[in-house]
């Protein structure tokens, strides 16, 4: 389907924050060229965090070639290996077409534009446990990935599929960073037991 450049920018400037304009962006990929556009990495954290993480480019995993003519026709310049528009300040990496969580898991939210589609938030919190643990960081990045581990255990701890969760910690080796977190946020009390 035609999804003019004009039909773009208005959803664009019609966001309320820069989660909404990412939901619109990726629903608009995918209404444009009929292939399953989902956001993973921290713009799928900012979305899921509610603006309290912030990222500046949008991630979408999606086969690359008619996205990028698509993104080229809304005015779309390539920088690097991302395509940007300075005037939005957004920088959209399309990531290819290989999710590498579950894609049973991913959440899906109705936007006017379409359904968006958003990695799962248990695969954006495995996926930060071990860069945490197995990559090296700068101190600046390893603040930001405990503040995104942080919010998302917070928000969506009891809502995690834990069955899966245990999965991914087991298979990246990351069971221990998960626990601590965890301990973090529910320090046992002095007689040994989880504070309720």
């Amino acid at each position: 389907m035609i999804v003019s450049r004009k039909e773009v920018e208005q959803a664009v400037s019609s966001a309320r924050s820069k989660p909404e304009r990412t939901l619109f962006l990726a629903a608009l990929l995918e209404r444009a060229t009929g292939e399953e556009a989902i956001v993973v990495g921290g713009s799928a954290v900012e979305i899921y965090t509610s603006g309290r993480t912030s990222t500046r480019d949008i991630d979408v995993v999606m086969p690359r070639a008619r996205a990028l003519e698509i993104v080229k026709s809304w005015g779309f310049v390539p920088s690097g290996r991302v395509w940007r528009r300075r005037d939005w300040d957004v920088d959209l990496d399309l990531c290819g077409p290989n999710l590498s969580g579950s894609h049973a898991r991913i959440h899906v939210i109705e936007t006017p534009y379409g359904p968006a589609r958003i990695a799962a938030v248990e695969d954006l919190l495995a996926k930060r446990l071990a860069e945490l643990k197995h990559w090296p960081t700068t101190p600046a990045w390893r603040k930001d990935l405990v503040k995104q581990i942080e919010i998302l255990i917070a928000e969506y701890g009891d809502r995690l599929d834990e069955e899966y969760l245990a999965f991914v910690t087991r298979r990246d080796d990351i069971v221990d960073v998960l626990a601590d977190f965890r301990r973090r946020r529910h320090p046992p009390d002095s007689e040994g037991l989880r504070r309720e």
